[in-house]
């Protein structure tokens, strides 16, 4: 019996998205001189960058969507009805 062979898993495509920024010629001149120096491209600075704020603010979620039927405490509060007085009861009453 020959053996049966296993077929590899495709790899899963990643999604790159490309975004722009503005820099002044100082902070070009600072990037480029890091670069040197860690012997790196700007990309991969940049990059590690992001990665390291990701890590130290990435868990933030985004609040959920409130529902159109969903009640507010502050509808309860204010919709409450003028508190009436015994006198308002007894003026409403049609006299015998």
């Amino acid at each position: 019996m020959a053996d049966a062979k296993k077929k590899k898993l495709k790899r899963k495509k990643i999604k790159y998205y490309k975004y722009e920024i503005s820099i002044s010629k100082q902070e070009k001149e600072k990037i480029e001189m890091l670069c040197r120096k860690t012997k790196s491209t700007p990309n991969k600075l940049l990059k590690e960058a992001l990665r390291e704020f990701m890590k130290k603010f990435g868990d933030i979620k985004l609040p959920e969507p409130v529902m159109k039927n969903q009640m507010n405490i502050f509808d309860i509060i204010d919709r409450q009805p003028e508190q009436m007085n015994i006198f308002d009861i007894i003026n409403a009453k049609p006299d015998m």
